[in-house]
Parts: structure tokens; sequence; C-alpha cells
């Protein structure tokens, strides 16, 4: 005669599964949340070719001491430099370069101040 055993299976129960299929659900919604913000904001060969065009130009501006505004035109992006008088020192420049993508969307802005020449 065989002798009868009960065996009793281990298992998850549903409840069990469903949380952990939410945490695995919102760990992946966190990441993917985290990736896309990082690939929004670094752009990072276009954010430092406009950040290097800007010191060009305004390194440029000192070195010839042409404190005019101009336009510029590149591949993708545009220049527009503005030269005022500062607010607070009238004896004093305000150089403003402000560099723009082909969407007229302004990536870079850079002030600088300089005494005028008497």
């Amino acid at each position: 005669m065989k002798k009868i055993t009960k065996h009793k299976l281990k298992g998850n129960t549903i409840i069990e599964i469903l949380i952990a299929l939410a945490i695995i659900s919102f760990c992946a919604s966190l990441a993917m949340v985290i990736y896309l913000n990082i690939q929004k904001s670094s752009l990072p060969f276009f954010k430092i070719k406009a950040v290097e065009l800007a010191e060009y130009y305004m390194k440029d501006t000192f070195n010839k001491k042409i404190f005019s505004e101009e336009n510029f035109k590149n591949e993708e992006f545009s220049v527009k430099k503005t030269v005022s008088s500062h607010p607070e020192f009238p004896d004093c420049y305000l150089i403003r370069i402000i560099v723009f993508d082909v969407t007229k969307k302004k990536v870079h802005e850079l002030e600088s101040v300089v005494l005028r020449d008497k």
C-alpha cells in the first residue's frame, strides 16, 4: 500500500504579484523621466558651441575695440551683439552677446562691462 503524502506548494498570491508589478512600473517610469530630463537639459555639443561662439565674439570686440551693435551669422547660429551705456555707470559700456539657434530661440547670453576710452 502506498503512503499518501500531502505536499503544500508554495507560491505568490495575486496581491503580491500586483504589488511587485506596481513597484516595478513606478521605478521604470521614474527612470524614464530622469532620462528624458537629462536628454533635454544637456544638449552638450550644441550648447558648448554656442558658449564658445559668444566668448569668441566678446574677445573679438575687446581686441578690435569695436563698440557698436552687430549681427553675425553662423551655420547653425545667429549672434546679436548690443552695446549700450551702463545704467549705473555712465562712463562704461554694457556689452551683451546673445546666441540664437535657427529657430530664433536664445541658446546663450553673455554680458560684460568695459570702461569707455577718454
